[in-house]
């Protein structure tokens, strides 16, 4: 006969509902600071499209979790919840690079326009400065010999 101590213990995690629920409202509340920091990205003008990939996928995520929640299955609810926790990990900080690099070439779009304008703009007053003392000079010259 064994004894107890010799029985192989196995544990099994179970979740209750409040575990499932505090994974879920984490999820969420990471989902909308990747969500918020997506739309500064894009509002920079940055090219959001990877990044919609990734919020697309964990809100799907999280939609499981919440049907698993629903339906009882706390585990499985966990386990989405931390999948969209997971696909989030280092979102923020590639919204902010896209941010900053968005900005950066907004900057230089706009120095290139206003400096290529006033160059381009000066140069035409120039060369019709130019033009016109060169015409002005030639016609003085025809003008006396008639």
């Amino acid at each position: 006969m064994l004894s107890v101590a010799a029985m192989p213990v196995r544990v099994f995690a179970v979740a209750s509902v409040d575990e499932a629920q505090a994974a879920i409202d984490g999820a969420q509340a990471r989902l909308v600071t990747c969500y918020e920091a997506a739309v500064q990205a894009e509002n920079a003008g940055g090219n959001v499209t990877e990044l919609a990939s990734v919020l697309n996928g964990a809100g799907a995520l999280l939609s499981q979790a919440r049907v698993a929640s629903e339906n009882g299955e706390y585990d499985l609810a966990v386990n989405f919840a931390s999948n969209c926790t997971d696909m989030l990990e280092g979102f923020a900080e590639r919204a902010d690079t896209l941010t900053v690099s968005a900005a950066q070439g907004g900057f230089f779009d706009f120095m290139v326009n206003v400096v290529g304008s006033t160059v381009g703009a000066v140069t035409v007053v120039i060369a019709g400065w130019i033009l016109w003392i060169s015409l002005k000079k030639r016609y003085e010259k025809v003008g006396s010999a008639v």
